[in-house]
């Protein structure tokens, strides 16, 4: 790293050597040219010496990084940081301990790679006096991890909930609009907010790796992803989602997760009541709340496409240059166990949507008071019905609705998100 001088501004020349050059990886080298002036600003200029990919014959929009799929050909380039952009676990897990273990800073946006092995590269930097950024890894566009990183406090408020996958988020706004899955998920990959293979955000595994990462901060470090229960989006209907708003509410892809008093997780479709702050936001929004009621703290902004990764990314490696490291060293007795405690959905009010229904309303809010989870509200055309039910446990749901599927009934459930009071 050297220092040269421009208009009376001493700016210091930061080499980064990139892991991966895809779509994020091209607009973090793109964005190193639109914001150098404010980078120049911050005292850096930043330059990309080369890029570690899988294949160097791919198309690509930028032409003038250096590339390379030796990674001991890579690791001879010079460089004061590393970006990983890789995607997945492995090669980027041997590649940034590596890394860190040379006492070199990392900056990664990679949420498969933090939610499963986040806890032992953060320790693996610490012990070589290095640090670990990964603030675009959970709601790439909002400023959330490292403000919750540097504050225990704040984030071990023992309460999430999120809308914390922006693809998942805007085709469901589509199809609230009337449009079918196929027909949002295809706008979302030509927008550029999904990838042609969008699995990890319709699945619900890239939502239930940023909560695992949070859940990391907050000092719950035995969580691994597979705890945490979910269900796919890919499932919804329209109708599911009209009908939804004839019960006052909307169908949103939500992150829910207590380690309270009545604990539980769930990371899928959730019924949204239309007076819920989640409510008011659609499109590739994202909206985090940390902590309970009236003292909950709330993140929102952009949540999809490469452009504001890129620019989460590069704000990161201005923080790793400041040696401001994200703070996150807690004391052995706030290291809470939690994954036993989350394996299940807690106790609360759901939606149901019922199709090929023979009886009537009347019917069937009798049949689900005598199983343990009465309707407060009923919406039907024809043989579909929709209901809210009162707070129940999760086992009560699963009972009434094996019961109603042995009639030959299709069920769809979702938990209620609680709207908070102060």
């Amino acid at each position: 790293m050297s220092v040269s001088v421009l208009n009376s501004v001493a700016v210091r020349e930061v080499r980064i050597g990139l892991l991966g050059c895809g779509g994020v990886g091209q607009a973090i080298v793109q964005a190193l040219t639109t914001s150098d002036d404010r980078l120049a600003e911050a005292g850096l200029s930043l330059t990309c010496v080369a890029a570690l990919v899988r294949d160097p014959s791919g198309p690509r929009a930028v032409s003038d990084v250096p590339l390379t799929n030796d990674p001991d050909a890579w690791s001879r380039y010079e460089c004061d940081v590393v970006v990983e952009v890789l995607g997945g676990i492995e090669p980027a897990r041997t590649l940034v301990a590596r890394t860190l273990s040379a006492g070199i800073p990392v900056v990664t946006a990679n949420k498969s790679l933090m939610a499963a092995h986040g806890v032992e590269l953060q320790a693996l930097a610490a012990a070589h006096g290095t640090s670990l950024y990964f603030e675009a890894s959970v709601l790439a566009g909002v400023p959330c991890v490292n403000t919750l990183a540097r504050r225990p406090l704040a984030s071990g408020r023992g309460a999430w909930a999120g809308i914390v996958n922006g693809t998942s988020h805007f085709i469901l706004s589509e199809m609230t609009r009337g449009r079918s899955f196929d027909g949002a998920l295809a706008e979302a990959v030509a927008r550029g907010y999904a990838e042609p293979s969008s699995d990890a955000d319709v699945s619900g595994r890239d939502a239930a790796e940023k909560l695992t990462i949070l859940l990391h901060l907050a000092g719950h470090t035995d969580v691994a992803t597979a705890d945490l229960p979910r269900r796919g989006i890919e499932g919804l209907e329209t109708w599911h989602l009209e009908f939804a708003r004839r019960l006052g509410g909307v169908i949103k892809p939500v992150a829910l997760a207590d380690t309270g008093h009545d604990a539980g997780c769930w990371v899928g479709p959730a019924f949204v009541p239309a007076s819920h702050p989640f409510a008011q936001v659609e499109g590739v929004t994202n909206i985090l709340s940390i902590g309970r009621g009236a003292s909950a703290v709330l993140f929102s902004g952009p949540g999809a496409g490469a452009d504001v990764t890129a620019l989460t990314v590069l704000d990161d490696v201005v923080e790793a240059m400041a040696g401001r490291g994200p703070v996150n060293q807690l004391a052995p007795e706030v290291l809470v166990p939690a994954a036993h405690r989350l394996r299940e959905p807690r106790t609360g009010a759901w939606c149901l949507a019922l199709d090929c229904v023979t009886s009537n309303a009347g019917e069937l809010a009798e049949f689900l008071a005598a199983n343990h989870l009465p309707a407060i509200a009923l919406a039907s055309e024809g043989s579909r019905h929709a209901v809210l039910t009162a707070t129940a446990t999760y086992a009560a749901l699963i009972a009434a609705v094996d019961a109603i599927e042995a009639s030959g009934v299709r069920v769809t459930w979702w938990p209620v998100v609680e709207v908070a009071h102060g």
